[in-house]
């Protein structure tokens, strides 16, 4: 199996906006809450190049895309004084060129993520499936790469689930 490598900066602030309220909740015991949920939309240019080992005839090439990043997060501080975060993540008109052989490609990604922390920090669930695509012209340009992850963290602190899964790998295309 082909290995693919993405470089290029990551966006990290909305992670940190998202992270924020949660150092606020680890701080000390939850007084009581009343409901709070908060959405937001947020948009955002995306740059990213990618080595496409299956591309150039099997040689590979980088691949330098931009397009659009939406992101959805649905944010809701329970009675409790729990946080709970949904975030739906997509691009759109996201494109790219091959620095070696000019090809044009095209790429797609969604990314869910839940996380679910009660009152006082404990217990934390915290689930991620993420599928990214990039197809290009002609056979065996195509690409993909699937990540899952799940943690759970009991209210005593004790890590009762943890797993990553990865895969990343060319795609054959027939004609």
């Amino acid at each position: 199996m082909n290995k693919i490598r993405a470089t290029g900066t990551a966006r990290l602030a909305s992670a940190v906006a998202l992270l924020a309220p949660s150092l606020v909740l680890v701080a000390g015991p939850a007084p009581a809450y009343a409901a709070e949920t908060t959405t937001r939309i947020l948009r955002a240019p995306l740059e990213l190049s990618v080595f496409l080992p299956c591309a150039n005839g099997g040689l590979g090439e980088v691949v330098d895309l931009d397009g659009t990043i939406s992101e959805l997060y649905h944010v809701t501080v329970d009675e409790a004084g729990g946080f709970h975060v949904h975030l739906v993540e997509t691009q759109s008109s996201v494109q790219g060129t091959g620095a070696t052989t000019g090809d044009r490609y095209v790429s797609t990604r969604v990314n869910l993520f839940v996380y679910n922390q009660g009152s006082g920090s404990l217990p934390i669930t915290s689930t991620q499936q993420l599928v990214f695509r990039i197809a290009g012209a002609g056979p065996g340009n195509d690409a993909s790469i699937r990540i899952t992850n799940h943690t759970t963290v009991n209210a005593d602190g004790t890590v009762t689930v943890a797993f990553d899964t990865y895969s990343a790998e060319c795609e054959p295309t027939t004609p």
